[in-house]
């Protein structure tokens, strides 16, 4: 396998384990995937991964030009 023809694909994923009712949540876009959880726990993944997309694009960022640990810095400054 050639490493120069991979393609980093880098994605928030958010999983709520709280669902209760037995309704399946997913909500999906070209930069994140959210799976499950109540209702609540949902949304507030959601709007929280908003917060993050919103820090990012305010600093001029991608998730790409984050190593793990500037990105946990990203959101503990983001709650």
């Amino acid at each position: 396998m050639n490493d120069g023809n991979l393609k980093k694909i880098v994605r928030l994923l958010g999983v709520g384990f709280d669902a209760e009712d037995g309704h399946i949540r997913i909500t999906k876009s070209d930069t994140y995937d959210v799976f499950m959880g109540s209702d609540e726990s949902h949304e507030y993944i959601l709007q929280l991964i908003k917060k993050i997309e919103e820090g990012l694009e305010n600093r001029g960022l991608s998730l790409d030009d984050l190593s793990p640990e500037k990105f946990s810095e990203l959101v503990s400054s983001l709650v």
